[in-house]
């Protein structure tokens, strides 16, 4: 029965359509692992891109204006949940928490006052790139909203710019923030900064959710898909090509709980089963950036 279905393009299209915003979090994951940041808070910016994707798309009658609107407050969020871990010097670990428990709050409460009514788009929508597209492989890849390629690009863009000068500064940070202060670097800029662009790419991820696959807004729209997407960085081995193809597993996972019949809910365990599974089996097997999730001494501020 699985396999029926396995085969088909319109499972495909599920899967790499939902496979979007988890792969776009697992590339803003595996930047800021690479400068030495365990971005826990990824799932609060995601939540919060969200609600603002569909609230700038309401107000400004715009889907694309409802995405920068998303991205400005993606780059926001990150940039405070920065302002804990270093300024405040919370950590990566509780600001994170802040930040998701946060976001959590803030986004009900928003809604509640803004959007009494219930925050939804209408006919206002990401859709496919392309209009209509023949069945089979080029339904599969030429019929996807354009978010789902950006996460692609950003994951080929990203491989690349880690073995360019820059990059290799920003890979120091994660590896030995004693030999990138020996460069003279600047590391709460070069983090601030880093999670300015982490934030961007969280944030595409958010509006994919709140503008191509629900279309409207409630706390729990983004279900996970950002501590899913630091999974993925684990399994990929840090690399952010091999952290979308991880994600593409979590994708299938994510399709197959609405096409399996017969066990109830129990098929929407599928992704938090596999994540769980996934870092039983590979905990401790892979070897992250040395620095990550450990902070900034005050030699370094």
């Amino acid at each position: 029965m699985v396999a029926s279905f396995l085969l088909t393009a319109d499972f495909w299209d599920s899967a790499i359509r939902v496979t979007g915003p988890i792969a776009l979090a697992a590339v803003a994951a595996a930047l800021c692992s690479r400068a030495g940041i365990l971005f826990i808070g990824i799932e609060g910016v995601m939540l919060v891109a969200a609600f603002f994707s569909i609230a700038g798309t309401i107000w400004t009658d715009s889907v694309w204006l409802g995405v920068l609107v998303a991205v400005g407050s993606g780059i926001a969020a990150s940039l405070v949940f920065g302002v804990l871990s270093m300024t405040l010097r919370m950590g990566d670990v509780v600001a994170g928490l802040v930040v998701d428990v946060g976001a959590l709050g803030l986004t009900g409460f928003f809604k509640d006052q803004w959007f009494p009514n219930g925050a939804t788009i209408g006919a206002h929508s990401l859709g496919p790139l392309w209009g209509s597209v023949a069945g089979g492989v080029g339904r599969v890849l030429f019929h996807q909203q354009p978010l789902v390629y950006a996460a692609v690009v950003a994951a080929v863009l990203l491989q690349l710019f880690l073995r360019t000068r820059w990059g290799l500064i920003v890979r120091s940070s994660g590896e030995s923030t004693r030999v990138a202060r020996s460069f003279g670097i600047d590391l709460v800029r070069l983090r601030f900064l880093v999670l300015a662009v982490a934030g961007a790419i969280v944030a595409l991820g958010g509006a994919t959710i709140g503008l191509a696959i629900v279309g409207t807004f409630d706390v729990n729209v983004v279900s996970g898909r950002g501590f899913i997407g630091l999974a993925c960085v684990m399994l990929g081995g840090w690399r952010p090509v091999g952290a979308v193809v991880a994600a593409l597993l979590f994708g299938v996972a994510y399709a197959l709980q609405f096409r399996v019949t017969g066990i109830g809910g129990w098929a929407q365990l599928f992704p938090y089963v596999l994540t769980l599974v996934a870092l039983a089996t590979f905990w401790g097997r892979a070897q992250g950036p040395a620095e990550e999730g450990r902070g900034l001494d005050d030699d370094s501020r």
